[in-house]
């Protein structure tokens, strides 16, 4: 056993350290001599995990294909709680994903929009006053997707969208943009205006040649994504666009049009996936699953 330089994360005694064998992961455990205790020098958000990395992995393939989490449970003989909690650091790793997405070439931009029936978070109706427009009981979800496949989703208001959630959450995803086109929402104007090119209502397009199709089967496979998940909790809505966008987009880059060739980069992807994780370097415990508010700020914005 070789004396390290180390400093130990139990006590913070400064080269006290020696190697002290591996655990049954082949990972190198260290004893602290002060102290007297072992540790493993793991700053990813995995070190709390008792499984291998390899029913991980088969999790992360499980996450990839929409697998419901009583499914993924009875697969690798885990309880509900746990999926939920692995599902959560995920989430996590990918919480700014979204962040450094440039969206180049025609951009389509659409809204969507999902029901909040979660009781904590739903108004209930005034039967005195007439309710007109989009109801405070939908949550909006602003869409951009380039002809390529690339994409971003954004939860960004209970009900309609305003013209500063545009410019204050999408400016910086904007990459090098030819044209937009839009479902004729005018809530976008001002927008679109920023970048002084063209922009185009899709809906009234007698060309037929600028079609909003593309965004409008997004939104189908985004909506099967999000409802295929039972006790699905409305407040975890922007973790699980962060995760769609992040298979979309690397799907997209990879030219994946059907089943058989997504089976083929599957498996990339769980690498790939895997490795944001492990550089994620943050604690990620099951306390801060239980205590993480998601979009609550946005729910309870009335």
């Amino acid at each position: 056993m070789s004396k390290l330089n180390k400093v130990c994360p139990l006590c913070g005694t400064i080269d006290s350290s020696i190697k002290h064998g591996k655990d049954t992961k082949c990972r190198q455990r260290f004893l602290c001599k002060s102290c007297n205790k072992s540790y493993i020098k793991d700053s990813s958000s995995l070190k709390h995990l008792k499984s291998s990395d390899y029913i991980f992995k088969k999790f992360l393939g499980l996450m990839i294909d929409d697998t419901t989490i009583e499914v993924i449970a009875r697969n690798l003989n885990i309880n509900t709680k746990t999926v939920n909690y692995w599902k959560f650091i995920v989430f996590k790793s990918l919480e700014n994903h979204q962040n450094d997405i440039k969206l180049n070439g025609t951009i389509l931009i659409d809204e969507t929009f999902i029901p909040i029936r979660n009781k904590k978070y739903k108004i209930l109706k005034n039967l005195n006053k007439e309710i007109r427009g989009i109801s405070y009981n939908q949550l909006c979800i602003i869409t951009m997707i380039n002809l390529f496949g690339k994409s971003v989703a954004k939860v960004v208001s209970r009900a309609m969208a305003m013209p500063e959630h545009y410019i204050n959450l999408f400016t910086h995803n904007i990459g090098y943009v030819d044209k937009f086109i839009y479902d004729g929402n005018k809530r976008g104007f001002q927008f679109m205006k920023g970048f002084n090119v063209e922009y185009i209502d899709g809906k009234r397009d007698i060309t037929n040649e600028h079609s909003t199709d593309l965004v409008d089967q997004y939104h189908s496979i985004l909506k099967r994504h999000i409802f295929k998940h039972n006790g699905f909790n409305i407040k975890n809505t922007q973790h699980y666009l962060n995760f769609f966008v992040y298979r979309q987009n690397y799907l997209a880059s990879h030219n994946v049009k059907d089943m058989r060739s997504k089976n083929k980069v599957k498996n990339k992807m769980i690498d790939d996936l895997f490795k944001i994780i492990k550089n994620t370097n943050k604690k990620i415990t099951y306390l801060d699953y239980m205590k993480d508010l998601g979009i609550e700020d946005i729910l309870l914005a009335i």
